[in-house]
């Protein structure tokens, strides 16, 4: 091991480190401002705003691009790495790549069926929300004036 590596990891560790820090800090901060946005709009009876775009999906799209490629990628390295101990044994990278399809088949499926969900939970929400627009909270309850008049 050479004793220059460990002097050369401590000046680059603040290359990783700074940006790290200041990303997170960055997610905090987003996130309180989102929380106060959300509570100020209860407080003045207003619809409450949602995260348009990606910022709902990224699970989804995580599932769906991800699985399978971490199974193709370890279905490679499997391939890559093999090396036949017995003449029984060949059938060690084709397991491996059928095994990955399946993998890779579940990974898209259950993304393709979250996505329609989200996609339907999406659309009863825009349609619950245009009726909220539409029956705005009165600034008073009508029920109290109409009981105070009826006393005479």
């Amino acid at each position: 091991m050479d004793p220059l590596i460990i002097p050369i990891v401590a000046i680059l560790m603040p290359l990783v480190l700074v940006p790290t820090v200041l990303v997170l800090k960055h997610r905090h901060k987003r996130r309180e401002w989102e929380h106060l946005e959300r509570m100020r709009a209860m407080n003045d009876s207003q619809p409450l705003t949602r995260l348009r775009g990606w910022a709902g999906s990224g699970g989804v799209a995580a599932i769906g691009a991800g699985v399978p490629v971490a199974a193709i990628l370890g279905a490679l390295v499997t391939s890559l790495n093999w090396r036949p101990m017995t003449p029984d044994d060949f059938a060690v990278p084709g397991i491996a790549w059928g095994c990955a399809v399946l993998i890779s088949a579940g990974g898209l499926i259950t993304s393709l069926v979250l996505a329609l969900m989200q996609a339907r939970t999406q659309e009863k929400l825009d349609s619950a929300a245009s009726a909220d627009r539409d029956l705005a909270k009165p600034a008073f309850d009508p029920d109290t004036f109409d009981v105070v008049g009826s006393r005479g």
